[in-house]
């Protein structure tokens, strides 16, 4: 029974829900679910929620506060749930042989998978020390949040780390109909959202302050993070995948490696 309650109510699907409702108000002025339901039974709609359904999977697995199931011990499952959540709604433009699409789906799968390999393994650093939060561990647990928000914005393929658009116009939506690009587009707010609200259930101090103060805090933190996502959607350049690539490898994972250190020296 708690497992249940924690996959469909809290925290899994319906908190992701509500997690997706807050994001996309604040990313792009609406909330809820899309019109383009219509697109579900198509391919491309099945993959999609797919993916928001192994998103929600993946939050219900991180140590939340009250987690019904006492969710610390599982969060290791949590990287396969949420990179299968990227990449399962990739396979159908991979599929149509559209040379555009799989240039799409190809940069975002590799640029994607080597972002969220580096800020799982910074929330690796924050998860083994939850419930430490002095001397080493917390310089361990800071530079894990910080190398983990490095890597976000590549990992949920955000502003200068999305879709070339002059070499693939469309992107990944290219030829879709509209239903099916506003499922797609709502599944990837679902998405980011969802992966940033992990991000903050393992790298903020939830696990040491009282149930509702933790919540409280991850709450203000996803406001906060989809506010200046938002404020600085447009104003970066586009990166070419070499460029966004070597971003990753240089900040991302220099800001992981120090951390796993501190970690090796805290425990």
């Amino acid at each position: 029974m708690d497992i249940i309650i924690a996959a469909f109510l809290y925290p899994g699907l319906l908190t992701t829900l509500a997690v997706v409702s807050v994001y996309g108000l604040i990313m792009q002025g609406r909330a809820g679910l899309p019109a383009g339901f219509a697109a579900a039974s198509s391919r491309e709609g099945r993959a999609t929620l797919s993916g928001v359904l192994l998103a929600g999977l993946g939050l219900a697995l991180l140590p939340w506060p009250l987690h019904p199931a006492g969710g610390v011990g599982a969060w290791l499952w949590g990287w396969a749930a949420f990179e299968l959540a990227f990449l399962l709604p990739l396979l159908p433009a991979m599929l149509t042989g559209v040379p555009r699409l799989v240039r799409a789906a190809s940069r975002t799968a590799q640029l994607g998978s080597l972002a969220r390999a580096l800020l799982w393994a910074a929330l690796s650093v924050a998860l083994a020390l939850y419930e430490r939060w002095t001397g080493l561990a917390l310089l361990a647990h800071s530079l894990a949040l910080v190398a983990a928000l490095v890597s976000l914005p590549a990992a949920i393929g955000w502003g200068p780390f999305g879709t070339e658009e002059r070499i693939t116009p469309g992107g990944l939506t290219a030829g879709l109909p509209p239903a099916g690009q506003t499922l797609d587009t709502w599944a990837s707010t679902a998405r980011a959202g969802t992966l940033l609200t992990a991000t903050l259930v393992a790298g903020l101090p939830v696990g040491v302050l009282p149930p509702a103060v933790g919540l409280l805090l991850v709450s203000g933190g996803l406001v906060l993070g989809a506010g200046l996502l938002r404020n600085f959607t447009r104003r970066l350049p586009r990166l070419t995948l070499p460029d966004a690539l070597r971003f990753c490898l240089v900040w991302s994972a220099s800001l992981t490696l120090v951390a796993s250190l501190a970690l090796a020296f805290a425990r």
